[in-house]
């Protein structure tokens, strides 16, 4: 902070001839925000809230990082050694990133919300109040992540004298998650149903962050209701078409307006672009395959009769993308499949050195198969299979421009249902919800005979949430509130036949009650078989993040969580 205030002081003494630096000097203090200056009419404050939203875009690697958290979980991995290993530490870039991801968008909203107060009488009402409830739900959005990620965390709600950045403190969680509650239901209290922008805050969006921090925080009643709300209220459906969520094309028209809440590229803009699929896309179609799937998100997806595939009469080990659940497709390339990626049709091969590839006049040519021998490729690298969603977007790869979806209408749905299951009060509502998510994969309702079962249905819903929201930035905060990280996190990461003539036996979902419950599959029997890589562990520290050791250098008074 020392550092800006040199640098504006050095700044305006290197530019004496502009008298206006002088005026600045004269009538801004140096000690203390200058936020009045700037909010002096509806252009001005449109700008600043912009530059939250933008703020609200987190990236690493042009990438957003939302997308990258599955890695870190039991169902997918990364190419380079990271925090699903669980050995990292207070120095961690990604723990530093994200915190100091969310702050700016905080800081920003505070400047924002206190600032617009000096023009408050120069813009309409309604503008005004949308403005600062648009504002206040993307600062709930940011503080949501904090105290889910690292538990008790700083609670900042105004711009900060330079001083105060050396004396915060971290708030219990609890303070915390009641300050997102107050700003999400006063910005819900203003906004509409529908944003006056795609992209923008709505009632529907803020209500939906209210009722995903309440689930995790085991609040089920008030996630029940907050995502009622939405449901009956906010006249959203499902996207037809699960696939088209995922690519540029099918986002564009929003069937059914699934999409609620989105980071948005524009072809406005040379430079907003997206990595996402660059970096998930096969070596053979030119991409960078440096994040991947596990075997065990794979086996979690039904057969398409809907039972687990080790209860399944239709499932077959020796052919296991057939007679699956249809999202299993568009969330996982498996070796066999024609894929197109990157603008190139192929067939996906890891066991061989040439693969079958698509010409522009529609034939077919035998060609080389990085995907085979490449070092950083799916066979060397990964595990043997590639990530679908996100991926199969017809876009150069090098300038996509495919929007990440931060929330859809099947979260609101898989919420309603979660939260009405743990409160034991299963009813008609609740079977309906998860059978639309169900059906638009083309799987059979909910049984009958499990619909007033606590048990059965928390194991299907626990399920159904995997696979739907797979690669979406759920698993790290399911698995931790669950309880069952320790559970899914220690063990070797697992991949598909080594030797495409020997399959590998089928998994066992029922090692231990809670394998079963949480549909978790362990490969004993099956291990000299698979394609293996590195062996991951587990130490209770790492149900939080650790508040990064740069900050505490800084500000002394901020504590560290238990054994980091």
């Amino acid at each position: 902070m020392k550092k800006k205030f040199l640098y504006t002081i050095g700044l305006c003494v290197s530019l004496q001839v502009f008298s206006g630096c002088n005026d600045y000097l004269e009538q801004a203090p140096l000690d203390a925000p200058a936020t009045g200056q700037f909010f002096n009419n509806q252009t001005e404050m449109n700008a600043a809230l912009t530059a939250v939203y933008k703020s609200a875009y987190w990236n690493t690697g042009t990438t957003p990082y939302q997308s990258i958290m599955d890695g870190w979980t039991d169902i997918a991995l990364l190419r380079a050694p990271d925090m699903g290993e669980g050995n990292f530490d207070v120095f961690n870039a990604n723990a530093k990133s994200i915190w100091t991801l969310a702050y700016t968008t905080i800081q920003r909203a505070n400047t924002m919300i206190d600032g617009m107060e000096v023009g408050k009488a120069n813009v309409p009402a309604a503008a005004f109040n949308r403005m600062q409830a648009e504002a206040k739900g993307l600062r709930a959005f940011a503080y949501f992540f904090l105290v889910n990620l690292y538990g008790d965390v700083p609670l900042i709600t105004k711009p900060l004298l330079p001083a105060d950045f050396y004396t915060q403190t971290r708030a219990p969680k609890a303070e915390v998650i009641k300050f997102i509650y107050s700003d999400l239901d006063a910005a819900a209290a203003t906004l509409d149903w529908a944003p006056t922008d795609r992209g923008r805050m709505s009632k529907a969006i803020v209500l939906g962050i209210k009722a995903r921090t309440a689930l995790y925080n085991k609040e089920y009643k008030v996630a029940a209701d907050v995502s009622k709300q939405v449901i009956d209220g906010a006249g959203l459906g499902l996207n037809p078409k699960f696939q088209d969520l995922f690519t540029r094309a099918g986002q564009t028209p929003n069937a059914g307006k699934e999409i609620m809440f989105e980071i948005l590229y524009t072809d406005a803009d040379a430079n907003s672009i997206t990595y996402l699929p660059l970096g998930s896309i096969s070596r053979t179609a030119g991409g960078q395959s440096g994040r991947f799937p596990q075997q065990r998100l794979v086996d979690m997806f039904e057969a398409k009769d809907g039972k687990r595939i080790d209860e399944s009469k239709v499932y077959d080990p020796k052919n296991p993308r057939l007679n699956r659940d249809m999202r299993l497709k568009y969330t996982v390339a498996i070796p066999g499949d024609t894929i197109t990626m990157n603008q190139t049709t192929f067939v996906y091969d890891i066991y061989k050195n040439t693969t079958s590839v698509r010409n522009a006049d529609g034939t077919w040519s035998t060609k080389a198969n990085a995907d085979f021998d490449n070092a950083y490729g799916p066979s060397k690298s990964g595990v043997g299979l590639l990530h679908a969603k996100y991926t199969f977007t017809a876009e150069n790869a090098f300038t996509a421009r495919v929007n990440f979806i931060l929330m859809r209408y099947a979260e609101i749905l898989l919420t309603y249902a979660e939260s009405k299951i743990e409160l034991n009060e299963m009813d008609a509502s609740v079977v309906n919800a998860m059978n639309l998510v169900r059906r638009r994969a083309g799987q059979p309702d909910v049984e009958t005979a499990i619909q007033a079962d606590q048990s059965k249905l928390r194991q299907l819903i626990r399920r159904e949430r995997t696979v739907e929201l797979a690669m979406e930035g759920f698993r790290w905060f399911d698995i931790r509130r669950w309880g069952i990280a320790s559970i899914v996190m220690p063990q070797k990461v697992m991949g598909i036949a080594k030797d495409p003539a020997i399959t590998p036996a089928s998994p066992d979902f029922k090692a231990t009650a809670a394998n079963d419950l949480n549909n978790i599959p362990t490969y004993s029997a099956s291990e000299s078989t698979r394609m293996l890589r590195e062996i991951r562990y587990w130490y209770p520290k790492l149900n939080l993040l650790p508040v990064p050791q740069s900050e505490r250098d800084i500000n002394p008074k901020l504590t560290q969580n238990p054994e980091w």
